[in-house]
């Protein structure tokens, strides 16, 4: 009998014991009658020496068995309690979260909520990682990516954050100095701040007529927060996130182009390998995410 072996027995005889039978020990165990049995014999071999009095319906318990029962009990205890310990790890948020996202979204939503996230949560430990680059979760033992859809087919699971409207907008300076655009085809003559991950062939709908235009500027950004910079610095026009410029609208500091002209909606998502929600404080954070989202997705607000 290995050491393992020995100790799985003893868990069994202690269980035997609290039990008050075989059986009882099997049911509690998930185990059949004559593997217990067989566990106790084998034990008892092992030490030389008869742990349990056995009849037709009843048994009793050895003086070396009484002795011997009190270790064996406390491993038991000490085996519970570990796994408790562990299940703690799973049904609790506590440990690390690691996550990324760009460096635009995520220091204007991302950060502020997982600010929050860690007050209602100071068990829980963040590791934030901001780039603009698209990283590969796995690769760099990652647990959440924050991305903008549609999404490439890929072995992540995926959890919808929000969704807003994308809309073309520009500051007054620029219109009062390049006027303002009163159909599609005027978008090709004006300037615009171009973003790396918008094409250049706008498609928008327009009265449900489906509409394309190419469109170019003397600015060219990769990051979304200097594209809104330039936008709001009057240097052209561009395509933006409706959610992100709302209050400069409202303020008048941006105006909206052509609102009845409408470009496809834009999703963002939260991505994790699979088996990552497992985790309490994955599944805790992400909830906490889209709760906190809930204002600015109008998927939840019409």
């Amino acid at each position: 009998m290995s050491a393992l072996d020995e100790v799985r027995a003893m868990m069994i005889f202690a269980r035997v014991v609290e039990e008050g039978g075989f059986s009882a020990a099997a049911r509690k165990m998930g185990l059949s009658r004559a593997a217990i049995s067989h566990q106790i014999r084998q034990l008892e071999a092992k030490l030389g020496v008869p742990l349990l009095r056995r009849s037709t319906r009843t048994f009793s318990i050895t003086d070396a068995g009484e002795r011997y029962y009190d270790s064996c009990r406390t491993i038991m205890l000490e085996a519970e309690a570990a796994r408790k310990r562990v299940e703690e790890l799973r049904d609790e948020p506590v440990g690390k979260i690691s996550i990324t996202s760009s460096v635009h979204l995520g220091n204007l939503r991302i950060v502020p909520i997982l600010n929050r996230f860690r007050r209602t949560y100071p068990s829980v430990a963040i590791d934030v990682h901001l780039s603009d680059d698209v990283v590969d979760l796995i690769g760099m033992g990652m647990d959440i990516g924050i991305r903008s859809g549609p999404l490439k087919s890929s072995d992540l699971k995926s959890f919808k954050l929000y969704q807003t409207h994308r809309i073309v907008c520009a500051s007054p300076d620029y219109l009062d100095r390049a006027g303002h655009p009163e159909k599609i085809d005027d978008f090709a003559l004006h300037d615009w701040v171009m973003y790396s991950r918008i094409p250049e062939t706008l498609t928008m709908t327009c009265k449900g007529t489906e509409q394309k235009v190419r469109v170019n500027g003397h600015v060219r950004v990769d990051n979304a927060t200097a594209r809104l910079q330039f936008l709001r610095g009057g240097h052209g026009m561009a395509v933006v996130p409706q959610c992100d410029v709302q209050d400069d609208i409202e303020r008048g500091d941006l105006v909206r182009i052509l609102p009845d002209c409408i470009l496809p909606d834009l999703l963002v998502y939260a991505v994790y390998p699979a088996g990552v929600t497992r985790s309490a404080k994955v599944q805790a954070l992400l909830e906490f995410m889209r709760r906190e989202l809930r204002d600015i997705d109008i998927s939840r607000n019409g």
